[in-house]
């Protein structure tokens, strides 16, 4: 039997494991934490659940065939998470004004519809840039910005258009449905994957950091871009050099258990541009997301990025006091705090800035080993459905060079 070794078990290292097993490859899963999933879990509390990080995967046929084959239930969000608000003063659903909105049409739709491949984006070129140039400076602010830091934690004066706008001109694209997770949250997913792994054979050694030199058969690295650069430094320094230049952010989830919900926004949740003296990404209303999981209204606050790291070392009174008075700010309520959970995530995710795209064509370029093989979340976008789709394709190429 063939063997491969896998290093990382968050969602990546999982799923490229299971696809791996299916090919008929013997696999050891390695995972220098205590526990797999990565920043993927689910805190139970008495009042409801409580997600570390990412709360669902972006339904797509690929992500609803993993839970049919894994065997677990589809939780698909709410009628009422359909409608989401954007922070102008007060939760907008549309927060341009009737001025802004007609720029923005006549600026945006004739090159829609005439020369869509015009909207591509250039080298080296900001999503701030990209989004005043075709869409205007209202619909960058308000409409474009806080969609994308909703997505890569950090404001679009430093995100890179090509990475993250590239994919929508590919004529070939995986279908969105919404939104999918487990019952019991995203720690569902996890414990199945993991079940599924063991029945299958895989060997998952966790409390468990590696040598790459010491693992057998082809190597997947499916840890963040530093963790890859500390294990690649001897072997591949060329490349470990180039994954060193791949700035991280970190993030802060905090989840609020309330004693009365607030009704007057029900909705998925709420973004907050820049430029209004508040340090909260957004909001999201997980009790108008899915049904059936809490006892009591609660909402994630998300918080960090590059600029506002420091914000993960304040105490728990800190961070509570801080959101009490955005809340009031933004949603202009005080209900009383039944309970919390703060997850604080230090460089967890990559910044999808200039560097990152220099780097990866830099990756790409030193990463000619046969026996190494790179997957995460620095190469071909944050969310997790990209991972799993890229999961396939991994596991189709190890096959092809080493089954």
């Amino acid at each position: 039997m063939k063997k491969v070794s896998i290093v990382g078990a968050g969602f990546a290292g999982l799923t490229v494991a299971l696809r791996l097993a299916q090919k008929g490859f013997q696999v050891d899963l390695y995972e220098k934490s205590s526990r797999v999933g990565g920043l993927l879990g689910t805190d139970r509390t008495e009042f409801g659940i409580a997600e570390k990080a990412a709360n669902a995967l972006i339904r797509t046929e690929r992500a609803e065939k993993l839970f049919a084959e894994l065997g677990v239930p589809q939780s698909l969000p709410l009628a009422s998470s359909k409608k989401r608000f954007i922070y102008r003063h007060k939760p907008r659903t549309w927060p341009l004004t009737i001025g802004e909105t007609l720029f923005f049409m006549v600026k945006l739709i004739p090159r829609f519809l005439i020369n869509k491949k015009s909207l591509a984006p250039q080298d080296n070129e900001t999503l701030d840039s990209w989004g005043r140039r075709y869409l205007g400076g209202s619909a960058t602010e308000y409409l474009l910005g806080p969609a994308m830091q909703g997505i890569y934690g950090n404001e679009i004066s430093g995100l890179s258009s090509k990475l993250i706008l590239s994919p929508l001109f590919k004529e070939h694209r995986e279908k969105y449905k919404g939104l999918l997770t487990g019952p019991g949250g995203m720690q569902d997913l996890v414990n199945h994957l993991e079940v599924r792994l063991s029945e299958m054979g895989v060997r998952i050694h966790t409390n468990s950091p590696v040598n790459i030199k010491d693992l057998q058969g082809p190597v997947v690295i499916a840890t963040p871009a530093n963790a890859a650069a500390a294990l690649l430094s001897e072997s591949q320094p060329e490349l470990s050099k180039a994954l060193s230049q791949i700035q991280m952010s970190s993030l802060m989830s905090v989840t609020l258990f309330f004693k009365k919900p607030q009704t007057k926004f029900k909705g998925f949740g709420c973004l907050i541009p820049r430029g209004f003296d508040l340090k909260t990404l957004g909001i999201l209303m997980n009790s108008y997301i899915f049904q059936g999981r809490d006892k009591v209204y609660n909402e994630t606050w998300i918080m960090g990025g590059v600029k506002e790291s420091s914000l993960l070392d304040l105490e728990d009174t800190e961070i509570l006091k801080l959101i009490a008075e955005e809340r009031f700010k933004i949603l202009g309520t005080k209900e009383g705090l039944l309970d919390y959970r703060i997850n604080r995530w230090k460089n967890a995710l990559p910044y999808y800035d200039l560097n990152l795209e220099k780097a990866q064509g830099e990756i790409r370029a030193f990463a000619t080993s046969d026996k190494i093989f790179l997957h995460g979340n620095y190469l071909y976008g944050i969310g997790l459905s990209k991972i799993l789709e890229q999961s396939d394709i991994l596991a189709e190429e190890i096959v092809r060079l080493h089954g």
